[in-house]
């Protein structure tokens, strides 16, 4: 009996025995349930590491980190109510303090993520100094652990480089005896050891997986993380001298996933159901969120549907979706683009598809009737009220319909991390910046406009206008994906579009008139320092080593 020297070898009581059986339950079914759980307090680590069996649940508790450390566990779309995207609803959340500048070295409104990040690193050290020695036959399902493993550490370490810059390295299991007080690594080393890792990952991951392993990292996932490493360390913010080998570094990363003949990634037909039908043909990672989920509407839904209508989408964001003609609808000016068609009497008419798919407006159809975000409406513009609507705005995009808060329904969910629109993107970007607007340019990006029902770009666009052309794709085709914190900082614009006041709009009605009249809603804080998080004062305490952030 296979399992019968685990239950005997170790003292374990009646309920820990239970929570054995339970584990084995629970991985047999791994692709489409929320398999990642909590550790077992119970269970010793040598005996985490008896056989495969037991081993897979402890790298499913490392993909549960992806919940903790991208997402901070509760707020999917937390990050997008701290840009130009939106203002948060939640008058006592995290995002509303950081917005108003409340952030220190001993003050963490995003969370304390150089500790948290830090902690799961340890636990895919864990992971990989006993793998080795697990018993398993099967030499080629070891070296996919190994590689899944690794790609998790490195999005790890690729989240402390996004959140803190320069980080310390540590590659091993740390005990109390060992030197704890270690410098941050360079830039260039900090970079080197990401993209190395991704790319051992990368080497050791299938192209793809059986149905039932769906979430487990693939060659492509590891590869894309590669990608937008390399995208940020090529970025004006780490890259201020803009050493164009660095962009040509990253549109080749870029370019080893799209160009491989072996994935079968393709842009999804439909940009409104992207993000609600579960590994469609864009996704090229994502974490299972569970099959009885319904947090993004609890959340973001409208109040007057009884969601805590968590994000608000801002009147900036409402203003950058262009026409369905593809013409913006406003000057540089500020002024009405008249020739494309916009009427400010009825300012949400004939706006690109991707506006429909991503913001609820007044008027807008959700469920049984009209979104009413007008002053008196049942979802009515209150600003500074919780939980209500503070732009006369509310989020679409990645909402079910057919979810009503007051009755039971839920569903499986995935919270998108890769998808090939982005890559697109970056592989875009980085292209342009390297070599300048050629035809593979124009294609990617082009490529994201049809499927959004827009027209090509002009011919004959320079560098710098395409620059500003992708700058805008990507502000409208990954809008509340929690890119535009990461864009506006890596492109260091962040003190001329985040320090600002967060605008929305108050609907009057006289008759059967309404009177649109753009409000100011929230002022924002943001300064040189804030392109990085602090280094928590604690930290700092504990290692004279470890340098802060400029400005902190």
């Amino acid at each position: 009996m296979r399992h019968q020297k685990i239950y005997k070898s170790k003292t374990i009581n009646m309920k820990g025995l239970k929570y054995l059986i339970i584990i084995v339950v629970m991985l047999s079914g791994i692709g489409c349930q929320k398999f990642f759980q909590e550790p077992n307090d119970l269970m010793r680590e040598e005996d985490a590491y008896e056989n495969m069996l037991i081993a897979d649940r402890s790298l499913a508790n490392l993909y549960a980190t992806l919940w903790g450390s991208i997402y901070n566990g509760t707020q999917y779309y937390l990050l997008s109510g701290t840009t130009d995207e939106g203002e948060s609803a939640n008058m006592t959340g995290g995002g509303y303090r950081f917005n108003t500048g409340l952030q220190s070295p001993s003050d963490y409104p995003l969370g304390n993520r150089w500790v948290t990040l830090y902690d799961y690193v340890r636990r895919a050290n864990i992971y990989l100094r006993n793998i080795q020695s697990v018993p398993e036959e099967d030499v080629n399902l070891k070296r996919q652990r190994i590689g899944e493993a690794k790609f998790l550490k490195a999005m790890m370490y690729q989240q402390l480089f996004k959140n803190f810059g320069r980080f310390v390295i540590i590659d091993e299991v740390l005990n109390i005896s060992d030197e704890l007080k270690r410098p941050r690594a360079s830039l260039e080393e900090c970079v080197n050891y990401i993209v190395n890792m991704a790319e051992e990952a990368a080497v050791s991951l299938p192209v793809e997986h059986r149905t039932s392993d769906l979430g487990r990292a693939t060659r492509a996932a590891a590869r894309a993380l590669k990608a937008e490493t390399l995208l940020f360390y090529a970025s004006p913010l780490h890259n201020p001298t803009n050493n164009t080998d660095r962009w040509a570094a990253a549109a080749a990363a870029a370019e080893s996933v799209l160009n491989d003949p072996q994935n079968k990634f393709s842009l999804y037909n439909d940009y409104s159901k992207l993000f609600l039908d579960n590994w469609n043909s864009e996704i090229i990672f994502a974490y299972n969120a569970g099959g009885a989920v319904r947090i993004m509407e609890n959340d973001l839904a409208p109040s007057g549907y009884g969601g805590w209508a968590g994000i608000n989408p801002s009147q900036q964001i409402v203003d950058a979706y262009q026409m369905a003609n593809g013409l913006d609808p406003f000057n540089a000016d500020g002024s009405v683009n008249v020739a494309s068609g916009y009427n400010p009497a009825q300012p949400y008419a004939n706006r690109e598809p991707r506006f429909y798919a991503t913001v609820l407006y007044n008027g807008a159809k959700w469920q049984h009737r009209n979104i009413e975000s007008r002053v008196g409406g049942l979802d009515a513009i209150e600003i500074g009220s919780h939980n209500r609507s503070q732009t006369g705005y509310f989020l679409r995009k990645f909402l079910d319909e057919s979810i009503v808060l007051n009755q039971t329904q839920n569903r499986a969910a995935t919270w998108v991390l890769f998808r090939l629109g982005t890559l697109k993107l970056d592989y875009a970007e980085a292209r342009n910046e390297a070599t300048g607007p050629d035809n593979i340019v124009y294609a990617n990006v082009n490529a994201i406009r049809a499927r959004a029902g827009l027209p090509a770009l002009p011919a004959g666009l320079s560098k710098d206008q395409m620059r500003e052309r992708i700058r805008h794709e990507r502000r409208i085709e990954m809008a509340f994906e929690d890119n535009r914190f990461w864009d506006v900082r890596r492109w260091k614009i962040g003190t001329n579009v985040f320090n600002t006041t967060i605008k929305g709009m108050r609907i009057t009605q006289t008759g059967s008139t309404l009177n649109y009249q753009v409000v100011n809603v929230r002022t924002r804080v943001f300064d040189e320092k804030r392109y990085f998080f602090p280094i928590p004062q604690s930290e700092l305490n504990r290692n004279p080593n470890m340098d802060q952030n400029p400005g902190w």
